[in-house]
């Protein structure tokens, strides 16, 4: 006979999470599942009341509802339906609010695999339907006066099928509490028996508990019998084996008629996988993987708490934006792999100079940022600066190589140079590159007159937020040639700025402004649609035979939208979506891989070609490309601009290049500028060439001139 599928409603306005967890379930057989859909919490509890769900999968964070509040919404009106948190990593503390309010069960998003997921649910589902068997046994025997262990096997049998162990401490003196019964599962998480722990004061099961855990734990039990309320909480507790497991606890004290607190009824849970999983997940979520070092987003949220902290305490910190000084020429001299190895070794000596109260993270290339949370005065942070100066006289011994190099240091103080993580990050920024100006190799205070210096800056992004509507952006199309059969088989799509009154802004000004405001997805969206419809026009002239390629940004790739809105403009279009190669930076496919990988796949179903520009600056490995559905493999120019000089540059490009072959990629290499250049790229095998030697970018109405002139021919004679 079939088995019946478990139905889950899942509650999440993000369809890429929903996606995610519909292709987790659809890959397991045993359970199988049936999932719906609600986008918001209105229609969520109008499905609840037709009835038939099983589970249900909630968002906390929803376009009608927020925080614990969609939680009770679900809970309150429907609590035989076990509901299981999927929480984003901001979210983590109300998803424990939430456990301890009666949820079963979160997950992080992004950071479950199958095996965790169908566990969760079957679980959940258990665990709730024992818990309101048991509610309704307490029930009918409440006037029993026999003791639990006395009660017949029903009782037993019933929670032997909850996957925890389930307790009652019994008050049996004046501030003396026993375990009056707790079954057979606590084996199984303490490698104890049942009838160790049966009749015996909770001093057995507590000093079980890991020391540095057992004051929490004492204090929220406390608590519970104190104000006859629930807790909630994860800790340590010794295994006999002499392994730590951790454990969730959800306790509640229960009181008589006469509102005295007699018992406390619970289950123990055992969740080390998914305190494991969680570990690892930060890892991956909050530390640089090069480093070891907090990543920004640890570093932020360290920052914002050392800011509230000194705002409370009338006390001041300090922000350091630190970069090394010439790390490129290194790079592009020694070769990526070197200057890895040199900023593991920064890392090592800036951790020397600074407290283990204070933090450094590196936010890419050279460029740390380091939080000094307790400074007494101003001179305090400079004293820290000339230390880590200092510490960059001595040479870093790499692979061999004797390495001089310097850094340049910028100083904001809070509260008087900002009062948010934000403005003191730039502002530290905006005075580390006036270090730089002047000569390097020191650090600078944030002044007034820098702050006039990022006025200009503002000035240039409220200018960038009507630049779309006053039709101020060009595109710009650079050809590209195939060195196999002679043809233009493309061309990259460029964005160009003309200012009305500051002329023309170069991308590498306006695209970082354009990335932290957000402006990047209607930018993005117009030059994705702009360079269609020109495609589509090109097609109707006769030159249907190349590839439109667009730049897709790391903040637009992992907007929600972004595959809804490509396949619209590709149909809006007319294209054919196979002439149409969308560009990714190596460093955005590494970001998230669980959900770039369903992003990727789902915009190589619509057909389109998917290519990973600037290879070679990130650190991707070949388990990876395996993975991804990419077509393409664009060489760093960093690369080809030495690649006749340079023996390292030399090897890492015809690496990249057999390596790329074997998987069956194509290989453009990029900034070819040079008949050497693209002699020794021939001899290389690469595929196609992209650079000033063959074209430089030019305006859409030189395009149709240039298909049409003999210009590839001239290029390889």
């Amino acid at each position: 006979m079939e088995k019946k599928a478990l139905k889950v409603l899942v509650i999440e306005d993000d369809p890429n999470y929903f996606i995610l967890v519909n292709e987790r379930l659809s890959q397991n057989h045993d359970p199988s599942f049936e999932l719906t859909r609600s986008k918001h919490m209105q229609s969520g509890l109008e499905r609840l009341r037709e009835g038939d769900m099983d589970v249900v999968l909630l968002d906390l964070m929803l376009p009608d509802s927020e925080g614990l509040d969609s939680f009770l919404s679900v809970h309150r009106a429907f609590p035989a339906v076990p509901v299981i948190i999927l929480t984003s990593v901001d979210d983590d503390d109300l998803a424990a609010q939430a456990i301890a309010w009666g949820a079963q069960d979160y997950l992080t998003k992004g950071s479950f695999d199958r095996e965790l997921l169908v566990k969760s649910i079957c679980y959940a589902i258990s665990r709730n339907q024992g818990q309101l068997q048991l509610q309704k046994y307490y029930q009918e025997n409440e006037h029993s006066k026999r003791t639990l262990q006395d009660k017949d096997e029903r009782f037993r049998s019933l929670v032997s099928n909850i996957p925890g162990a389930v307790y009652r401490y019994t008050l049996s003196a004046p501030g003396e509490w026993k375990t009056d019964f707790i079954s057979d599962v606590i084996k199984d998480i303490s490698g104890l028996s049942a009838a160790e722990f049966m009749g015996k004061s909770i001093a057995a099961y507590f000093e079980k508990v890991l020391p540095q855990d057992l004051l929490l734990l004492q204090d929220a039990f406390e608590k519970s019998i104190r104000e006859g309320s629930m807790f909630s909480l994860d800790y340590r507790i010794r295994h006999v084996n002499g392994d730590f497991r951790w454990v969730h606890d959800h306790g509640r004290a229960v009181r008589n008629e006469e509102g005295r607190v007699t018992h406390v009824d619970g289950v123990i849970s055992d969740v080390t996988e998914r305190t494991k999983e969680k570990e690892r997940f930060n890892q991956l979520v909050y530390y640089d993987a090069l480093t070891n070092l907090p990543n920004r987003e640890l570093f932020i949220d360290r920052l914002d708490q050392a800011i509230q902290q000194a705002r409370r305490k009338k006390e001041i910190g300090a922000v350091l934006a630190l970069d090394l000084d010439h790390f490129k020429r290194i790079n592009d001299t020694l070769g990526h792999p070197i200057g890895d190895q040199l900023i593991k070794a920064v890392s090592v000596r800036l951790l020397k100079v600074l407290f283990d109260s204070d933090t450094v993270t590196r936010i890419g290339g050279g460029a740390f940022i380091l939080l000094l949370p307790r400074v007494k005065k101003n001179e305090d942070a400079e004293n820290v600066a000339n230390k880590l100066l200092m510490a960059f006289k001595s040479p870093f011994l790499i692979n061999g190589h004797e390495l001089f190099t310097s850094c340049s240091i910028g100083i904001a103080l809070f509260p008087n140079d900002g009062e948010t993580s934000d403005i003191l990050i730039k502002n530290a920024d905006a005075a580390m590159h006036i270090a730089k100006e002047r000569g390097k190799d020191r650090f600078q205070l944030f002044s007034s007159s820098i702050a006039n210096n990022s006025f200009e800056r503002l000035v240039l992004e409220n200018s960038l937020r009507r630049a779309l509507e006053r039709n101020e952006f060009q595109l710009y199309y650079q050809p590209q040639l195939d060195l196999r059969t002679g043809k233009t088989i493309g061309a990259e799509a460029l964005i160009r700025w003309q200012h009305p009154d500051l002329g023309f802004i170069p991308p590498l000004e306006f695209i970082p402004i354009a990335e932290e405001t957000g402006l990047i997805h209607p930018i993005g969206e117009w030059v994705l649609r702009t360079a269609c419809e020109q495609k589509k026009l090109w097609d109707l002239e006769g030159f249907k035979s190349f590839r439109i390629s667009v730049n897709l940004s790391a903040r637009q790739f992992h907007y929600a939208t972004l595959v809804d809105m490509v396949g619209d403009t590709i149909r809006k279009s007319g294209i054919d979506a196979r002439d149409l190669d969308l560009e990714l930076t190596e460093s955005t496919i590494m970001d998230r891989l669980d959900e770039t990988t369903l992003t990727l796949r789902r915009l190589k179903n619509m057909g389109t070609h998917i290519s990973i520009d600037d290879f070679g600056t990130g650190y991707s490995s070949l388990m990876y490309l395996k993975t991804f559905p990419i077509d393409t493999i664009k060489i760093d120019k960093s690369f080809v601009n030495n690649v006749t000089t340079d023996p390292d540059d030399r090897a890492i490009t015809q690496a990249i290049i057999s390596m790329a072959h074997s998987l069956k990629l194509d290989v453009v290499a990029e900034g070819v500028e040079t008949k050497e250049q693209l002699e020794l790229l021939k001899s290389q095998s690469c595929d196609i060439i992209q650079g000033y030697l063959f074209s430089k970018p030019i305006p859409v109405h030189d395009i149709s001139p240039f298909l049409l002139s003999d210009a590839a021919k001239k290029i390889l004679a």
